[in-house]
């Protein structure tokens, strides 16, 4: 027997807030799926073991890496959404295979980029409808110019970003939700409940000019740990992609290493706190 692969051209990945019309996902790097059975043994007096029975949430997780190559991103408007959508593929360019997820919702989001590297954003969710081979797809492609943002055209708004050489920034978005369950539907849940504060983690590492550290105890009493930062993600002749804002984050943690034979380096990472997943659309634009 022949054994062949699927290649990335073999590869799509399509999703849409449920309900409505998907759409392809562009500048896909890797798509993972997985889903996992919560089985728990039986056992009885006299008989020892007697059988499994499933006891727990039935989840699926899909994790999306992405470079960013247009303006739009759908994920940004899907934050609040429940998410359908699907991986089609096969070998050839068939698309006779799917990896299918229902009422899935969005648990992180990052966009991240070094010297060197193309900006990313990448997310995760969590299904909570059922994941894996559930419905028979279709697929199709339009044609898009990439507008690609590297490090070289990437403007950065910090309070030591002008005269210290930033050389990455990492954003991290995390939602989480509580399921609630109820009786005879146990397995899909009636409604969710947001965790609140939701963080939004902002990491910088640079090379060290004229920066230096503040005084931790500072930080009881004073206004100066608190920035607005903004991150300007461009393409080679200028023209802005991606935006994201961040107005009032907290700095978390600082740190600065030296050693013989290498520059010296600093990180310094931000928080910031919103009430609401709507408060989050300040962030992107």
């Amino acid at each position: 027997m022949a054994y062949g692969r699927n290649y990335y051209s073999d590869q799509q990945v399509f999703l849409a807030q449920q309900g409505s019309s998907v759409n392809e996902i562009k500048g896909v790097q890797s798509f993972d799926g997985s889903w996992s059975i919560p089985r728990n043994d039986m056992l009885a007096a006299g008989y020892e073991y007697v059988g499994q029975s499933i006891e727990g949430e039935l989840l699926g997780e899909i994790s999306v890496n992405r470079s960013i190559i247009q303006s739009s991103d759908p994920i940004t408007g899907l934050l609040d959404s429940s998410i359908s959508g699907y991986l089609i593929y096969g070998k050839n360019e068939s698309f006779n295979k799917v990896f299918n997820f229902k009422t899935a919702y969005i648990t992180s989001y990052e966009s991240s980029c070094s010297v060197g590297e193309v900006a990313s954003a990448n997310f995760s969710m969590v299904a909570y409808g059922g994941a894996g081979k559930i419905n028979n797809e279709s697929n199709s492609y339009t044609d898009i110019t990439p507008e690609v943002a590297n490090a070289n055209s990437i403007s950065i708004t910090t309070p030591f970003g002008s005269t210290n050489a930033i050389q990455s920034y990492t954003l991290n978005l995390s939602i989480a939700r509580t399921p609630v369950y109820k009786m005879g539907d146990m397995f899909v849940p009636s409604s969710f409940n947001l965790n609140t504060p939701i963080k939004v983690n902002t990491s910088f590492d640079f090379l060290v000019n004229d920066y230096e550290t503040k005084n931790l105890f500072d930080s009881i009493c004073s206004n100066s740990f608190v920035d607005n930062l903004s991150i300007e993600l461009n393409t080679c002749s200028g023209t802005n992609i991606r935006s994201f804002t961040l107005d009032n984050s907290a700095v978390q943690d600082s740190s600065i290493s030296a050693g013989i034979g290498s520059n010296m380096t600093a990180t310094v990472s931000y928080e910031t706190s919103y009430s609401e997943i709507s408060d989050l659309g300040a962030i992107f634009s």
